[in-house]
Formats: C-alpha cells, structure tokens, sequence
C-alpha cells in the first residue's frame, strides 16, 4: 500500500473541483492539487454545519474543525431553533472527523458553563491531545449566539467585541482551563489577556505553545504549556510590541516596524517559527527566543484585510515548501520554505464548488495513512504529455465563511519519476 498524507485549509469553499496550478518544470516536485468532492461525508437530517472558523489535524489524522454559530439565517436556515420547521439544526461549535470523513464527534458552544469566544477562530491539538481555541473580533450584534440577530433599530452600534482569552479543553470537551481574562481592550504588552488569539503551535520540549496574538495585539505570545503563563513575547523584527495607531496600509511606504495582525505563528521542526503579519502582507521568520531571521511580502499591493491570513508546512520530514493562505486574493501560495520563493499558486475566489471566499488557514497531517488502491488509478496528463500517477496523497481540508459553510479537502497528485512504474 502506498503512503497517503493528510492536511488542511482554512476558506470558505464548497467540494469540488478547484483549478491546478501550473505545471513547475522538468524533475520539480512543487506539488499540484485537486478537490476531493466526497470529504466529508453529509451530516444527518437535519443537522447544518455553521461557517467554518478554524481547521487542524491531530497527530492520529483526525480533523477538528471549529464552527461559528452566528452564521445563520434565522428566516429559514435554523427552523428548528426557531420552532418554524424541521431542519435545520446548527452542530455543536467543535466537530471531529476521522480520516475517511465521516463524522467522529461533536462538542462545545456558547451558554456551557464556560466562556465561549464571541468570534471562535482557532483551533489546534497539542502534543498531549488537548484542543486550544482561540478567538477574533466580532461586530456588534454578532456572535455568541445561534443565528443572526436583529439590529437596534436607531441605535447607534456598539463597539466590536475582542475575545481576550483562550480556552483549553481535552480532546473530549471537557474544559480544562481558561486563559486571560474576558472582556479587554487591546493590550500588546498584557500579561493577562490577549487580543484575539488567532493561532496556536507548540515546542513540546520546551514545553511552550506560541500564541498568534491576534486581531488587534501585535504580538507573538509564548507561554507556558501547562500553566498558560506569559514566558516572553515579540513585535515585528523582535521588537518590543506598540499598539500605536499605524494609519492604514500602504504599499509604497518602508516595511512598519510593528505588526498590524497577527494571524499564525507556526513552529517548524528546525525551530524557527512563521508569524502571519496579515494586514502587512508578510511573512517574518524567527528563531523561538524572538530573534528575527528573515520576511518575505507576498501579493504587496493588498490592501483591505490583507495576503497572508495562515501557512503550513509541507508534510516532508524537512518541509521543503510552506503553503500560506490568502484569504482576501483567493489563493495558496506554495513557497520554497529555505528561500521563500513562491514556486506557484493555486485556486479562485467564488461560490462554486471548490472555489474560496475568505479562505483563513491551513494545516498539514504529517502522519502516513495508507490509501486505497483505487486513489493510485486516477491519471493526469502533465503539460509534455508524460503519464502522471497519484502516488502519494496530500489532503488540504478547506475552511471557510461564505454562506455555503462547507469544509473541503483537496488532494495533491506527485508524479512517479519516469521510468519507474
């Protein structure tokens, strides 16, 4: 049987087919995709998944995903919540699927004796097995809750909501500890809350997780695994962070010495770590003390929310490319990890089946799983015309918030060196 890899993306898609990239030149093993069209499988009548936040995978290659439940119609979506009909019913906010899609286990949500995230936004499962979920920032009028809620009529909006804690649970939902205090305003240099916690990964020998801090802090947070204390932070460059206003992004100006958001901040297993600098369209690489290694712009010109929303690393034992996630152009960009070159791209923005809206992370399986023969049939033909045979397997399951609410998976196709079929 052959090696079959699993991963994950974060944007809002429905599941099918998503557009190759082109093809990379003779003996490149820059991988192409394609969308899986049956992961996962459907849930039960009348259950209804809410848009999809946050994606991750365990180490045993099952994927977690954590869903928003404001996301909803209240005119005909949730009729059973609102006792107007018989479907459809929102998930619990966390659900589990195991490798082949089928559904594993549902858990969490407001109003359960602890404090839900106005705006869950990240997810990932630490070496021990314990879920982290971090949160955004939500409009006023919204989260919390199943369903859209009305406005205030003349009033004027209150101000946005930022989720200042995280919440740490077993891998069964059971709720093991909050992090942070509720409520705050943004606070880069707190030692005791969070502005919007947006990702997470972990040093288990050092025994740390690195906390993407966030939305509205401009910071990377590192603490303590198990107690959740506060153990150092950075800024942009490993400065000291500054939540002095930036005025907006502009393209032709000098690289800010500050992060406007901080959406990943992801370890490799060389021990450098990958911060999302979204709303400044980079990438900053450094060392896990803090000290700054090296950036990459990725589609610089972005204005609005910005390029670089997550990555993840490939699968390989040196995780030879880095894929990141742009959720305002509607692309994966795969990037030689090494150089941060980009070698291509892929995907489109829509509400087609396979295309993305607002796609927001990304994460690989590194685990090998063994794949069905019949995966190992399906054949492409390469831009020379040379036969290519799916030999290995790379699924992204694609996240997102567009009102179709779906996760997808997508499938990487690597050729077989010519000659050895």
């Amino acid at each position: 049987m052959r090696d079959r890899r699993r991963g994950i993306v974060g944007a809002v898609a429905a599941p099918l087919l998503v557009g190759l990239s082109a093809a990379c030149g003779p003996g490149d093993n820059v991988p192409t995709f394609e969308v899986d069209a049956f992961w996962p499988m459907p849930l039960e009548y009348p259950n209804i998944l809410g848009p999809v936040s946050g994606v991750t995978v365990a180490d045993d290659g099952n994927i977690l995903i954590v869903t928003r439940q404001d996301g909803f119609s209240r005119a005909n979506e949730v009729n059973v919540v609102t006792e107007t009909g018989d479907c459809c019913r929102p998930t619990a906010a966390v659900l589990e699927y195991a490798p082949d899609g089928s559904l594993v286990a549902e858990w969490g949500g407001p109003d359960m004796g602890y404090p839900w995230p106005n705006r869950p936004h990240a997810i990932a499962v630490d070496p021990d097995g314990n879920v982290w979920i971090g949160g955004g920032v939500a409009a006023a009028g919204r989260g919390g809750g199943r369903g859209r809620r009305g406005g205030g009529g003349g009033a004027p909006p209150a101000p946005p909501t930022v989720d200042s804690h995280i919440l740490k649970f077993s891998r069964t939902g059971e709720h093991l500890m909050t992090i942070g205090q509720t409520g705050q305003a943004q606070n880069s240099m707190s030692s005791n809350s969070f502005g919007g916690p947006a990702g997470f990964s972990f040093d288990e020998g050092a025994n740390e997780v690195f906390v993407a801090d966030g939305f509205v802090n401009r910071r990377v947070a590192v603490l303590d695994m198990t107690s959740g204390e506060l153990v150092r932070s950075w800024g942009a460059y490993g400065n000291d962070p500054d939540d002095s206003d930036l005025g907006p992004y502009d393209p032709s100006a000098a690289p800010s010495q500050q992060f406007r958001s901080v959406t990943c901040a992801e370890l490799s297993n060389d021990g450098m770590v990958y911060v999302c600098d979204r709303g400044n369209n980079r990438i900053q690489v450094f060392e896990t003390d803090g000290t700054y290694v090296n950036e990459v712009i990725i589609a610089g010109a972005t204005l609005g929310s910005g390029s670089v929303w997550d990555v993840a690393f490939s699968p390989d034992r040196g995780q030879q490319f880095l894929y990141v996630a742009d959720g305002m152009n509607e692309r994966v960009y795969i990037l030689n990890r090494e150089s941060l070159e980009i070698r291509t791209s892929f995907g489109t923005g829509g509400r087609y089946p396979g295309h993305f809206r607002e796609l927001g992370s990304v994460a690989v399986d590194a685990a090998g799983n063994e794949s069905a023969p019949a995966e190992v049939d399906i054949t492409r033909q390469d831009l020379a015309g040379q036969r290519i045979e799916i030999t290995d397997v790379l699924d992204l399951v694609i996240e997102g918030f567009n009102p179709y609410s779906l996760a997808f998976r997508i499938r990487r196709e690597e050729p077989q060196i010519p000659g050895s079929i």
